[in-house]
């Protein structure tokens, strides 16, 4: 079984009870400013899940262009039976994507999933994808996670395989794009942990990066 299909059959399982209708607010907040200034902007969300960010903007923009990837069709057939016309696909080695077909891209806690070296490839097809002034938000589990002890390419018994990146690392992987801002978000310090390398261990730590495709 490749690990696809093994991370397929992972997130199937958590979609099948998963009840997530609620939008991530970063990424959510990034289309709505990017909708709100191009009505006409064809949005493209990576690693969709059940659509419930592209499903809280066809809310706001019931003529938009929204589409959404995930590797779960469980997920994708939710994100289907609950919102209305939205472009859903599953994803595969590579995502079929036209070039210079999409205006803003999104991206929440997917890529630290996939190996880097199929992760590069998807990036630089999104590239490809987004027209030049295109814009785009990632949001990548960065090396201070707590999971990040576990080492590149552990194993999570919910969410499969898991991957980590320092800020050199998501520099170089989208070093295309124009880098206009970096955020550090963490949430809480796991309680009595103490310092790893010399840093806090943090139960969830993840860079965000907004990013531009150079005119």
């Amino acid at each position: 079984m490749t690990l696809s299909a093994h991370n397929a059959r992972q997130w199937d399982a958590f979609y099948k009870t998963s009840q997530t209708r609620v939008p991530y607010t970063d990424a959510a907040v990034f289309a709505v400013i990017a909708l709100s200034r191009d009505p006409d902007a064809v949005v493209f969300e990576f690693g969709c899940g059940n659509a419930q960010n592209l499903g809280f903007l066809r809310s706001l923009f019931p003529d938009a262009t929204l589409l959404g990837c995930d590797v779960s069709e469980q997920a994708l057939l939710k994100g289907r039976r609950t919102y209305d016309g939205l472009g859903l696909f599953v994803s595969g080695d590579a995502l079929g994507l036209k070039p210079g077909s999409i205006d803003v891209i999104l991206e929440r806690a997917t890529l630290q999933h996939i190996p880097k070296p199929l992760a590069a490839r998807y990036v630089r097809e999104m590239y490809d994808a987004l027209r030049p002034g295109g814009r785009a938000f990632f949001e990548v589990a960065s090396t201070d996670h707590g999971y990040a002890r576990m080492g590149d390419g552990s194993e999570d018994p919910v969410f499969g395989h898991r991957v980590f990146y320092d800020l050199e690392e998501l520099r170089a992987l989208f070093s295309d794009f124009q880098v206009d801002q970096v955020f550090d978000r963490r949430r809480m310090q796991v309680e009595g942990a103490g310092q790893q390398n010399g840093r806090p261990v943090y139960d969830e730590a993840a860079l965000q990066l907004y990013l531009t495709k150079p005119a």
